[in-house]
């Protein structure tokens, strides 16, 4: 039995299956997490290595060279890319996306193991973890208070943090800011000399006379007893550990006769302001806590959660310390989801309107109208199963089937109707009708379908969000197939009634219009067509020939680009200044720019991070200015067009340079354009370059280009002696530890407060080494005496670079850019293309695009790869289908006539064609042949069930599918017309290119269709006693 005459025949049975879907479908969809875009997960394991005292070329050589050889070995690895800087090198690992991250996490361990005792033995051991590198903060939180700011830290870190680690979903919680408690030893050169007090040994001592340790157990009869010596450094007291007895030259001292012992903190080196434009408030005392959600975390569950939790948190703090969400995601995901779920409400309105419209039946719209919503919700069912969640891209993904979902239910209605106006009784029209034209719905379904297969081989980064369009459009569109073949059939037999319906005064005029009036004009317009042989040859090559002209004339003024910029209300300005600039003076700075931020009303708050601008970019002449917008609809400028004007502003601000940019957090290292140069040797891999830079710094469009070389701040650098330091008995190390101690301060011990450990921290007293002279002037003690620095080293002042850049292992410089708010990305990229093909790079030395810009090269690469096969696949689909391999390739050459709408939409709305807008070019690839399959299907069966003449079948084939056609083509372009509009304002840029290219690609293919697959199929096909014979 047929699946249409069981629909009929046992409604029962049917409505309890389909129930089953919706009802489990309806579950999944309560249980997805919602997040902006797919979970596409990367695998990226790091490997951070400590080396203190290390410049950049020390730690490269000794470190960071011998990880990246190591490691290199290791299967699946597509990049690596190292950073070598002050006292650090790390080492950023980026797999194939089927990598097991556990697995490579665990060979990277194994790798790194190797090599350990290679490593200089004062490198910390190295730690490599897995990362996540789009987490970032979905909700920034600002405490602030006038109190110590290392109370203030203290509440940050003991409390907030804690509360907030508690909600399910949240991975880590950052704080920056405020500072950080130890206990501070600090002594003066005079002292070290008078009593050759030597430091490392001080630090020894403390290190000794800090100490719990358990001395075993011991018994008295039947009971046991603990021994424990008790140690510890009390942190209440701190005079016991002044009362520390320290040996000296001059005899034992206690320590406060030697130093001061000091409740201090560490010394500073970022610092968070935070802005309220509203109360135009200033709080120069406050810290940043960033929430970041798990990989599995759904985002405005994390934020609901959190803005549950703080007034718990606040009611726990202290009088005078306020504590406010001044950003987060959730927001923006769910106005962004809604306006898509908006969209397809709508889609579903209109698609209804026009099926009464055309139907005039309110059964018939209400039958076709139920399979929408059914289909949708059944189609949730599968997006555990393959890892979906609720985004931007996989609700799209069902906004653009919502024409398709009913076209199959149309077509299946029309024919219904048909068989009944013939005289046919309910039951039996609907199951003649459902059978009929069972193979072209399948056909053109499937093909809907097929088009979507080449994606799931697609392992980039950008196939991976297209995957999660594909996936949800596919979904949809297979219960659609599933619910016209029972569903539509069922309730058609059901609802339609046998006796005639009487019509009204308006059913009669839509006859009219459409029986009378459009559907014979459309006959007097095909018949000349199909006259004769030489008609149809016309019109088929005028088609071709304005298809070329559209695709060189208006298709070459396409422009390109990775996804259209969502206005989130963002906006982040990096600024760095001049090396040596302390962190006191870029605030000086920031103040400047935040001056001219808050003139600006559309300004709720301004969250700066002074002391670094990313994860990697960190030093205290840097930091990042976080700008937060009101939303869209209360805005009169948009958020690229006040970046414009702020870029502008921030000219005037001299010494520093300034960029401003779009921006979903603070540690957003990821410019929309980015390339290496890479070579062996550093100074030639510097001279290209520079000579690249100068070539590309004046490109049209391009902003905020900039390399990564920096000069580094001016060092005084010290060279030992080493005859020297034999003959008085000190070795290197030795000096190193006295003077870094003496300068920067080394933890000797720690002291321990409750569940905390503060450090303490032996330090000469900073009026002791503000300058040179004072510095060549340390006293050094050794077994020998007592000497002065510039006596046992060489003192100079050198310049040093501030990090060196690895890539693939590759010495690099790397370059970062945008393009103007307007320029399409592939603009930009084609022009700096273009220009480093000019470039002569020696043997060994070359360019590699990354970040954006290379997904954007793989986008495109993708793309084209999916376009082309999915054609194949689609004529390999209709020849087993239709049983020929010629008759396909009449129904392809709709996918060029497509196109053709497509390149005229674009051009007229200036749509650029990016990730979105292109997925609607390979869904069309789907749905442009649906038309032809039903025309060719038709004639087929009138040929050789009728014996017709080929003409005369095709004009009757055309004719009579004109209505289905138009219907469900029209259904299927106005669904998609509030998604084009750009209705809802969240996400609206990333929904609109797609609306666009689908409906002007569905009008043109539809107009074409009807007038070029009869022609063509008219020329070539053969005929035999005026009978064709297909």
């Amino acid at each position: 039995m047929k699946i249409g005459d069981l629909s009929v025949d046992r409604p029962v049975l049917m409505t309890v299956v389909l129930l089953v879907f919706i009802i489990f479908g309806a579950l999944s969809f309560s249980g997805l997490k919602s997040n902006l875009m797919p979970d596409v997960k990367i695998p990226y394991v790091t490997i951070q290595t400590v080396y203190p005292g290390a410049t950049p070329k020390e730690v490269e050589t000794l470190v960071t060279d011998k990880i990246e050889d190591v490691i290199s070995t290791i299967e699946g690895i597509k990049t690596i890319s190292s950073y070598s800087l002050d006292n650090v090198s790390i080492t950023m690992i980026e797999f194939v996306l089927n990598k097991n991250i556990d697995f490579a996490n665990q060979e990277v361990k194994d790798k790194v193991d190797q090599i350990l005792n290679n490593l200089p033995d004062d490198a910390d051991k190295p730690i490599v973890q897995k990362v996540d590198i789009r987490a970032q903060s979905v909700a920034d939180i600002v405490l602030s208070g006038d109190i110590d700011p290392r109370d203030l830290y203290d509440l940050a870190n003991n409390q907030v943090k804690d509360m907030l680690s508690q909600i399910s979903g949240v991975a880590n919680v950052e704080i920056n800011g405020g500072q950080e408690r130890e206990i501070r030893i600090i002594l003066s050169n005079k002292t070290v000399y008078e009593n050759m007090l030597s430091l490392p040994v001080l630090m020894q001592i403390l290190g000794a006379q800090n100490m719990d340790i358990p001395g075993g157990t011991y018994e008295i009869g039947n009971q046991e007893y603990s021994v424990r010596l008790k140690g510890q450094y009390d942190y209440d007291s701190i005079r016991t550990i002044e009362e520390t007895l320290i040996p000296t030259a001059t005899g034992v001292k206690k320590l406060r006769e030697l130093a001061r012992v000091v409740d201090a903190g560490k010394k500073i080196t970022q610092r968070s302001i935070f802005f309220d434009n509203n109360k135009k408030i200033v709080y120069d005392n406050a810290i940043r806590v960033g929430v970041i959600k798990s990989p599995d975390g759904n985002v405005v569950d994390v934020v609901d959660q959190v803005k549950e939790r703080l007034p718990a948190i606040k009611a726990s703090l202290p009088p005078g310390i306020s504590i406010d969400i001044v950003r987060e995601s959730a927001k923006f995901v769910k106005d962004t989801q809604d306006d898509t779920l908006s969209n397809i409400y709508l889609g579903i309105l209109i698609t209804a309107f026009v099926i009464f419209l055309f139907l005039r039946d309110w059964r018939s719209t209400l039958i076709a109208a139920i399979t929408m919503p059914a289909s949708i919700i059944s189609a949730f069912l599968f997006y555990p199963m393959f890892g979906l969640d609720l985004n931007v891209l996989s609700l799209m993904g069902i906004s653009v089937t919502i024409g398709v979902l009913v076209a199959n239910s149309i077509v299946i209605i029309e024919n219904i109707f048909r068989y009944k106006d013939m005289g046919y009784k309910t039951k039996d029209a609907t199951k003649i009708g459902t059978n009929e034209v069972f193979v072209a719905v399948l056909a053109s379904t499937l093909t809907n379908i097929v088009v979507f297969v080449p994606l799931a081989t697609i392992t980039s980064v950008p196939g991976q969000f297209l995957r999660a369009l594909a996936l949800s459009a596919t979904f949809s569109t297979l219960f659609s197939l599933l619910y016209s073949f029972t569903l539509t059939p069922m309730l058609s037999s059901l609802l339609i009634s046998d006796k005639e319906i009487k019509k009204g005064r308006l059913h009669i005029l839509l006859d009219r219009i459409m029986d009378d009036f459009f559907i014979n004009l459309f006959r007097k317009t095909i018949e000349p067509v199909l006259k004769t042989k030489r008609s149809a040859i016309i019109v088929v090559v005028s088609t071709i020939i304005l298809f070329f002209v559209i695709l060189f004339g208006l298709g070459s003024n396409l422009q390109f680009e990775f996804q259209p910029e969502m206005d989130n209300g963002r906006l982040a300005a990096k600024v760095e200044l001049p090396p040596g600039y302390n962190l006191d003076a870029t605030a000086r700075i920031v103040d400047q720019i935040q001056n001219i931020i808050v003139k600006h009303p559309e300004v709720v708050n301004i969250v700066s991070d002074i002391g670094k601008s990313s994860s990697i970019d960190i030093g205290t002449n840097m930091a990042i200015i976080n700008i937060q917008l009101v939303d869209k609809q209360f805005r009169e400028i948009s958020q690229s067009k006040l970046q414009s004007i702020l870029n502008k502003e921030f000219a005037s601000i001299g010494n520093a340079k300034i960029s401003v940019s779009t921006g979903m957090g603070s540690d957003q290292n990821v410019s929309p354009i980015e390339f290496y140069i890479m070579g062996q040797n550093e100074y030639e891999v510097q001279k290209l370059a520079d000579q690249v830079y100068d070539q590309l710094k004046d490109i049209p469009g391009l902003v905020n280009f900039d390399q990564s070389t920096r000069t580094g701040r001016p060092e005084m650098t010290i060279y030992p002696k080493r005859d020297v330091l034999g003959n008085i008995g000190l070795s290197v190390t030795e000096l190193a530890l006295s003077l870094r101690s003496s300068v920067e301060g080394m933890s000797s011990t720690k002291v321990r407060k409750e569940k905390d450990e503060f450090d303490i921290t032996v330090i000469m007293d900073s009026s002791e080494i503000n300058s040179p002279e004072k510095i060549k002037d340390l006293s050094i003690v050794t077994s020998a005496g007592t000497f002065r620095l510039g006596e046992i080293a060489d003192i100079r002042f050198t310049p040093g670079p501030t990090r060196i850049l690895h890539k693939d292992k590759f010495t690099s410089v790397q370059f970062s850019g945008a393009p103007a708010p307007g320029v399409p990305l592939g603009t930009i990229t084609d022009a700096i293309q273009e220009k480093i093909d000019q470039v002569r790079f020696p043997m060994g030395y070359t360019f590699a695009w990354s970040g954006t810009s290379q997904m954007f090269q793989e986008l495109m690469a993708d793309i084209i790869f999916a376009f082309l096969l999915g054609i194949v696949l689609t004529y390999l689909l209709m020849c087993a289908i239709l049983e020929s391999f010629i008759e396909p390739i009449y129904i392809m050459f709709t996918i060029p006539l497509g196109l053709t709408g497509v390149i005229i939409a674009s051009w007229l709305t200036g749509t650029n064609l990016g990730i979105t807008s292109l997925m609607g070019v390979i869904m069309l690839t789907g749905i442009v042949v649906n038309n032809a399959i039903l025309l060719i299907d038709f004639a087929n069966q009138l040929v050789r069930q009728e014996a017709k003449h080929i003409r005369a079948a095709l004009i009757e084939s055309t004719v009579t599918k004109l209505k289905p056609i138009v219907m469900s083509n029209t259904a299927l372009a106005l669904s998609m017309i509030p998604m084009a509009l750009g209705m809802g304002t969240s996400g609206a840029e990333m929904r609109a290119p797609l609306g666009i290219v689908s409906i002007g690609g569905i009008i043109a293919s539809t107009i074409l269709t009807l007038y070029f697959i009869p022609s063509i199929y008219y020329i070539f096909a053969r005929e035999k006693h005026k009978v064709a014979e297909i």
